[in-house]
């Protein structure tokens, strides 16, 4: 049957005699208030065999105890990933032990910046820098050759100091 056809259908296929829920209930009582009808019945309609609720714990250990062993087929062989891991950790030992092209760092392949970072983040204080500079190094000679333009100077100070900074000293 078709969507555009189920229009047009006018019984519904369900037949109710007249008057069936207006006199439902009183129907019930009437037959609840006559003692005959509840007292024969003798039998609920369920049946349990002799002796079941005894042997039921009996019957579900044997069940649960009798596992059926399956056979697992692995899918991956635990001698044969150490067999495999164990060659390739070789080859990565070797390599890295017989590489003639070894790059070893210097001093000079640092940037400034990644120092600057490392002393930022050390919390280094300024006794624990002085301590690394000998005195001979400091004299006011040093300080007096090197060519700072005021410029540069005017930078740094705008750059890296507070104005608090500037007017306390």
């Amino acid at each position: 049957m078709k969507k555009k056809d189920l229009h047009n259908i006018k019984p519904s296929g369900f037949k109710m005699p007249d008057n069936y829920l207006e006199s439902f209930d009183e129907r019930i009582f009437k037959k609840l208030e006559t003692p005959n009808s509840i007292s024969n019945i003798i039998e609920t309609g369920f049946k349990v065999p002799d002796n079941y609720f005894e042997a039921l714990d009996d019957q579900l250990t044997s069940k649960l105890s009798a596992k059926n062993k399956t056979k697992v087929v692995s899918l991956i062989s635990w001698k044969n990933a150490l067999y495999v891991s164990g060659i390739a950790a070789s080859i990565v030992l070797m390599v890295a032990l017989f590489n003639p092209n070894s790059y070893q760092p210097t001093f000079g392949d640092l940037e400034i910046t990644n120092i600057e970072d490392y002393i930022a983040d050390e919390d280094f204080t300024n006794e624990d820098l002085a301590s690394l500079f000998a005195e001979d190094n400091l004299t006011l000679n040093a300080f007096m050759d090197s060519n700072l333009e005021d410029s540069n100077i005017e930078d740094y100070l705008l750059n890296n100091s507070s104005l608090e900074d500037l007017i306390e000293e």
